[in-house]
């Protein structure tokens, strides 16, 4: 039973939307055929590349060493088409609606219902059990949970179910104030305060303690309680974890007495200097401003390697605070999965373009790592896997640097020195360790939102106006916490819940 779910929800755990209705394409059945490689014809493939920023002088040379590979082996030629990862559905919608080619996208951080509702992507039922064996190998029943409705619509990285969530602190400044830090103790968050308020009482009032994530509407990027936002956003209500793991009854999260206690927090915690006047309008990622060295840490995953490579992307030695023990959510398919367009004129050969990323560790090596000798090299290999170790301690000056980790197997990857050459092992134990006590009970459910599309977007437009600022503790909360509910309310909030309780209902009934 466990396997299961864990693989179920594998997808989930890897992998809002503001996506317009646009032209058809080739449907799956009325799809062209690719042109066969033993031909000597090759397939042009369109694929969004999701970039944090400049590319590398070393990219194009990326691309053109995994199509050496692609046009040998398959039969295909990838062009990256260059994408924002939080913007990659609009994009993709633009270039759908314009005409251009694409024919494998990205659905990133939300829920596969506005892509499928906008007919922006096809079901690939089909093209994964012909074309996909390898992702079939790799995944199992894990791709269950990139389905909407009856149909499966994305392909996922493989990787561990579970999260956990805490706080990375720097070390240097625990050790300069003497502050022990339990690694097997779970803190709450007013001792975390308490360590806060003795570090920023010495470093000055040009120092902060935090630095909240405005990519994401969750609270202290999830590191303030367990809950589970089965449709993949807040906007269609969340299951309140924290109070426990068998209630399958769906709250506003933002009405609840918990949520109201976080926003006093934040307020509290911004009058005291620990967070900066600008955090709620900043564009920077939070590594960026880490690394500015006017900062103590930042709220984080708390699983085995997070803290390594917050640790290399930032230059610093960091310690991990336990806040929120492990658990498995749903979540809703919130993470990062492919797609292919509905314009799509070749989706075999797209799909054969994807399943070719888990069918060669090499491929998906390179894609994630660059060009051994030039961004990285093997400094150790055996039966415990491969570390590597990249050739410039400051990643943004290699000539290839993909920040994301979404391509293939990751337990098949190879880990970055100084982690350990046993990390995929550690992730793995790590991962089952989780007891099924602390899953969530809506595992497998997903939400069919196609009645109340019109309220998701309203709704999500005023969660994205509000949550900035409140999780900055730029706006108090007594004044601004009652407006935010009334206006989620006059947005449909509470339409969006009682359809998905519906849904969740009908759903539990038949497991």
């Amino acid at each position: 039973m466990k396997k299961k779910i864990v693989a179920v929800v594998m997808c989930l755990a890897m992998s809002t939307a503001m996506l317009a209705g646009c032209g058809g394409g080739k449907s799956q059945d009325g799809a062209k055929e690719g042109k066969d490689s033993d031909s000597g014809e090759i397939t042009e493939i369109v694929w969004q590349y999701p970039s944090a920023g400049n590319l590398g002088a070393g990219f194009q040379d990326v691309e053109d060493a995994l199509n050496e590979m692609l046009e040998r082996d398959i039969g295909v030629h990838v062009t990256f088409e260059t994408t924002d990862l939080m913007n990659s559905q609009k994009e993709a919608s633009l270039m759908i609606s314009a005409g251009e080619q694409l024919d494998i996208c990205l659905t990133a951080f939300t829920g596969l219902g506005p892509m499928v509702d906008s007919e922006l992507i096809i079901p690939i039922d089909d093209l994964v059990e012909t074309y996909g064996k390898d992702i079939r190998e790799h995944c199992g029943v894990l791709l269950d949970g990139c389905s909407y409705g009856d149909n499966l619509y994305g392909v996922c990285t493989a990787f561990t179910a579970g999260k956990g969530y805490g706080y990375l602190i720097r070390t240097d400044l625990l050790e300069k104030y003497g502050i022990t830090i339990d690694a097997n103790k779970y803190y709450t968050l007013e001792e975390l305060g308490e360590i806060f308020a003795q570090i920023k009482d010495g470093e000055g009032d040009s120092f902060y303690c935090t630095i909240p994530w405005n990519t994401t509407t969750d609270p202290l990027n999830n590191s303030y309680m367990e809950y589970d936002k089965v449709t993949g956003s807040l906007s269609g209500g969340v299951l309140m974890l924290n109070r426990g793991f068998e209630d399958l009854t769906l709250y506003n999260l933002f009405e609840t007495e918990e949520y109201k206690a976080y926003c006093e927090m934040m307020y509290d915690w911004a009058q005291k200097g620990y967070i900066s006047a600008d955090a709620a309008v900043t564009t920077e990622l939070p590594e960026t401003i880490l690394s500015s060295g006017n900062y103590l840490g930042m709220f984080y995953w708390a699983d085995p390697g997070s803290a390594g490579g917050v640790e290399k992307n930032t230059s610093m030695d960091l310690t991990t605070i336990n806040l929120v023990e492990p658990y498995v959510a749903n979540s809703g398919g919130q993470g990062i999965m492919w797609n292919i367009a509905v314009t799509s004129e070749y989706p075999e050969k797209a799909m054969e373009t994807l399943n070719y990323i888990y069918q060669n560790k090499e491929a998906a090596w390179l894609l994630q790592f660059g060009l051994e000798g030039e961004s990285y090299e093997i400094v150790e290999e055996s039966e415990e896997g491969t570390q590597i170790k990249y050739l410039s301690e400051d990643t943004s000056t290699l000539p290839y640097f993909q920040v994301y980790g979404i391509y293939g197997d990751r337990f098949e990857w190879p880990v970055v020195s100084p982690d350990p050459i046993d990390l995929n092992k550690q992730f793995k134990e790590w991962d089952e360790s989780i007891p099924e006590s602390r899953y969530s009970p809506s595992l497998g459910y997903n939400f069919v939102q196609t009645d109340v599309t019109s309220e998701i977007a309203a709704v999500e437009t005023v969660i994205e106006q509000y949550t900035p600022s409140l999780n900055s503790g730029a706006l108090d909360p007594e004044k601004a916490l009652p407006e935010f509910i009334s206006s989620l309310k006059a947005a449909g909030i509470d339409k969006i819940i009682e359809e998905n309780q519906k849904q969740l209902d009908k759903w539990m009934e038949k497991q």
